[in-house]
């Protein structure tokens, strides 16, 4: 059975660094080989490669993209891609291709770091070399070709590539529409500008993805609140509706407010909400939820509502907004 002290210094690792904690810090800590594979067998530690172990019981209970920002950061320990790795690199190094601190992680990897917004992505953990070597894909893991060491930064003691490289980045590897959640989600929390995802274009490798990395610097709007609403938006444009304007205020003729709502449809008075099915749980809410969207209609709205499940159905949501377009237009006629 582990001993107390075993189990402290287990603990303060793993809250000291986000969960996850490798093998070279817990022989650093005094724990040898069999402490390791005994914390395993007891249900402590979970095993997500060679040398990474992260809390089984956060593990268990954690959503999937917090499960990817903390395997990304444990392969990124283990690998050497952090600002201390890189710290430590010589000019001598043996062998330069497996010197410390020449991989950064990349792509959804290390957006995942920054509590981006990610949707439609793989959960291999993306690095990309910045010492010249050749990528290549192992167990669990992707090695992109390299990006230039200017264009990483550090994030939390870890080399990432920039923020604005890595969206574009998403875009290329998993499409536009993730690519657009990524960029709508770095927008509206401020991490990078417009500008910024403008120059990071030319420095993507891959040139055949122009146009996917066009389209998503055309749509990207920080306004948007949620990956269900970039997503709504990006629907619109797949089905050739107008564009969604986000985030609108809607007052009365005297100027009072009455709704701030997701999307108006550009130039009508078609209100599109996205509606995750989470934010109207208490009763209370319920009914002023339904008293806002009457006083909409008064107004002269109509209100079309959006659910993830919608999402996956774009003929429907095609036909709802199309004949809330139409029913607009007959009584403004």
């Amino acid at each position: 059975m582990t001993t107390p002290h075993v189990q402290s210094c287990v603990s303060t690792l793993l809250a000291a660094q986000h969960h996850v904690v490798t093998s070279d810090q817990l022989h650093g800590a005094g724990l040898t080989y069999e402490n390791v594979v005994r914390l395993v067998d007891e249900g402590c530690l979970l095993r997500l490669r060679r040398s990474v172990y992260v809390d089984r019981d956060w593990w268990a209970s954690s959503a999937p993209w917090d499960r990817h920002a903390v395997r990304a950061r444990g392969y990124a320990m283990a690998l050497g891609a952090t600002a201390a790795a890189a710290a430590e690199e010589t000019a001598d190094a043996v062998d330069a291709r497996r010197a410390p601190g020449r991989l950064a992680l990349s792509h959804h990897s290390a957006l995942a770091l920054q509590g981006a917004g990610l949707y439609g992505v793989d959960d291999l953990v993306h690095l990309c070399r910045i010492d010249g070597g050749r990528g290549h894909r192992s167990s669990g893991l992707m090695m992109h070709a390299p990006v230039r060491p200017e264009h990483t930064v550090v994030v939390d003691g870890l080399r990432v590539v920039m923020p604005a490289l890595a969206c574009l980045q998403v875009a290329v590897l998993a499409g536009a529409e993730a690519g657009l959640v990524a960029a709508d989600s770095l927008l509206r929390d401020g991490v990078v500008t417009r500008e910024a995802l403008t120059d990071a274009r030319p420095h993507l490798k891959a040139r055949a993805a122009g146009p996917v990395v066009d389209l998503v610097l055309a749509l990207a709007d920080g306004r948007r609140e949620s990956a269900g609403e970039s997503r709504t938006a990006w629907l619109a444009h797949q089905l050739g509706l107008p564009p969604l304007v986000p985030q609108v205020v809607i007052s009365e003729d005297d100027g009072s407010f009455v709704a701030r709502v997701d999307f108006v449809v550009e130039g009508t008075r078609v209100v599109v909400e996205f509606d995750g099915m989470m934010k109207y749980t208490d009763p209370g809410t319920l009914a002023a939820e339904k008293l806002r969207e009457d006083r909409l209609r008064e107004l002269g709205y109509e209100v079309v509502r959006i659910t993830w499940a919608d999402l996956a159905r774009p003929e429907t949501v095609r036909r709802r907004i199309q004949a809330a377009l139409d029913r607009a237009a007959a009584r403004a006629a």
